[in-house]
């Protein structure tokens, strides 16, 4: 007898917990929450609940080229007495006691007989250091370029006391700010059409953006400054001993290219 009532007892709590699930399983579900998007700046950690939901990411990259407002040639040149000089045991320190800015005049009077204003003309000598000519161009065309470089190039070929040692260029904007906005929408634009064939591919349909992310860019501090150019800086450069232009190159043309890498995750359905 006890046995049955045991038996009885159970299936009726059996049924109990039975109703309870499927009457549970009956309210109605609270609405889902959109999640906001959000935008990480380089460096910054993703949510972990972005992360868990369905979702594909993919990398948007973006070019803008424009003509370069200003140039910068920066030659760095050599005594040739300091060649010959014998070397002492120790520890010994380069020296540019022989250059001064008489030994140089040569250049700059053939820079200003080729054209290149006063202005345009900087001489940096320092007694430990190798001398250096600046010279700057505005709205520079690679025939300019190659100008300078050649006049600069002929007036140490006919001293007798100086040699180049190596040759930098830079070019550089008034404002980077326009072509970071555009690069970054070309980057965006790009991101979407990569999405497109992806989600066909997988039979899946693209919700909305869950993520947004500005991937930092590799490269050398005078080439990823405002976005990424090659050989410029942010705005007009301000050429000190930490400063390393770019070797130059006679076919490069005088342009500022800024490049932009964006990550969008996508949610799919």
């Amino acid at each position: 007898m006890s046995n049955v009532l045991t038996r009885s007892c159970c299936f009726i709590l059996l049924l109990l917990g039975s109703w309870t699930l499927v009457a549970q399983r009956g309210q109605a579900e609270p609405p889902k929450k959109t999640n906001p998007l959000l935008l990480l700046q380089p460096g910054a950690t993703p949510s972990p609940l972005v992360l868990t939901q369905r979702a594909l990411t993919v990398v948007g990259q973006g070019q803008v080229t424009v003509p370069a407002d200003r140039a910068t040639l920066e030659f760095q040149l050599g005594s040739r007495s300091n060649l010959s000089a014998p070397e002492l045991p120790g520890v010994s320190l380069p020296s540019a006691s022989t250059v001064t800015p008489e030994t140089l005049q040569p250049l700059i009077t053939a820079l200003r007989e080729s054209g290149v204003k006063a202005e345009q003309i900087e001489l940096q000598t320092s007694p430990l250091e190798s001398p250096r000519l600046l010279v700057t161009l505005l709205k520079p065309t690679r025939e300019q370029v190659q100008k300078v470089v050649m006049t600069v190039n002929q007036a140490v070929t006919r001293s007798q006391q100086l040699f180049l040692q190596s040759i930098g260029a830079a070019y550089s904007v008034k404002s980077c700010q326009p072509l970071e906005q555009s690069a970054q929408r070309l980057a965006l634009a790009d991101a979407r059409r990569q999405m497109t064939p992806l989600a066909q591919a997988l039979r899946m349909q693209v919700g909305e953006i869950l993520l947004v992310t500005v991937l930092p860019l590799q490269g050398a501090a005078s080439s990823i400054g405002c976005g990424s150019k090659v050989g410029v800086s942010s705005s007009f450069l301000a050429t000190t001993d930490e400063t390393a232009l770019p070797p130059y190159n006679a076919a490069a043309v005088p342009e500022v290219k800024v490049r932009s890498q964006i990550s969008v995750t996508y949610g799919m359905q």
